[in-house]
């Protein structure tokens, strides 16, 4: 009971008491040691999939959600060339204290990011555009191996999903297997003046008790990155991550966007503590295929132009 209070208080309402009565590693600082490698290899996605009852499964919706997406795992597998599909190894839902998720997304309860119709619209084509593209810029960022799930809000693909932690008493640093994806957070009390918009935004990060706080901003406002949409020049996000136990780092973010979102809305992660080696993740195979892509793209308006016979 001690531990779900805590992650109560650490998730939603910002305090760390109930977290620092568990035992977790510290720092010579005090605080909770987050570093070493950590693994977030889920099968839950992001959003409440259709035919999955709930974001909180009993154990035995658990196992035929899990039979289900294991499924869909292989469909895409089996439409995918090469090793895209050899690779996608995740066999468990997630799991956060416990309890087994349908999705990532908590808040709202339906499981569903709140787009406003115009951003559901937008989304909808850029995802057609990328189909059918005009040119390099058309393609998402992650087909353009810009970025992959280690900006914010983070999330999750089915593979390449270790996360390194360094921490001093003057930052954290997390960085991901997914395209090399590095955040460089300092403690600071607010971002720095002057910052310029990027596709990470600016961070600055500080401790409630034993939970840290990360504040996001700053965000350019292009095209968006993967399933978390676009992030408007007024995005913010707000990640709190704490400790449940010595190898288990929970953590929750919302996501605040007057411009795409009806409301904010939070979704909630754990990573494990894994021994594997981190390796580099070198994105090379999408970008010499942009070249292909374009002119697929090309001969196929060309032959939509000829007259029919």
């Amino acid at each position: 009971m001690i531990i779900r209070i805590g992650l109560f208080c650490a998730g939603l309402l910002g305090c760390g008491n109930a977290v620092a009565q568990q035992s977790v590693p510290r720092a010579a600082d005090g605080h909770p040691d987050f570093q070493g490698v950590w693994e977030s290899l889920w099968l839950t996605p992001l959003e409440l999939p259709d035919g999955v009852p709930s974001i909180h499964l009993t154990d035995a919706e658990a196992m035929h959600v899990k039979q289900m997406f294991l499924e869909r795992e292989d469909r895409r597998a089996k439409n995918q060339l090469g090793t895209q599909g050899e690779i996608a190894i995740a066999t468990n839902l997630l799991r956060i204290d416990g309890g087994y998720r349908g999705s990532q997304v908590v808040d709202p309860p339906t499981g569903k990011i709140p787009f406003t119709p115009q951003a559901s619209a937008r989304l909808k084509a850029v995802r057609a555009l990328a189909d059918d593209p005009d040119g390099p810029e058309s393609f998402l960022r992650g087909t353009r191996c810009l970025t992959g799930t280690g900006l914010p809000p983070m999330t999750t693909s089915n593979f390449d999903n270790m996360r390194r932690i360094v921490q001093t008493p003057g930052y954290v640093v997390i960085y991901s297997e997914s395209i090399t994806d590095t955040r460089i957070i300092p403690f600071a009390s607010g971002i720095a003046a002057g910052l310029p918009r990027s596709m990470g935004g600016a961070s600055f990060a500080r401790w409630d008790g034993d939970v840290l706080v990360v504040e996001t901003a700053q965000f350019d406002a292009q095209a968006p990155s993967g399933a978390a949409g676009p992030l408007g020049e007024e995005a913010s996000i707000v990640e709190r991550f704490w400790l449940n136990g010595p190898d288990e780092l929970d953590f929750r973010y919302t996501v605040t966007d007057p411009q795409n979102l009806t409301q904010a809305w939070s979704g909630e992660m754990a990573w494990l503590r894994s021994s594997q080696r981190l390796y580099e993740t070198v994105c090379h195979e999408a970008n010499y295929s942009l070249a292909y892509m374009l002119s697929a793209a090309r001969l196929s308006e060309r032959r939509a132009a000829k007259p029919s016979h």
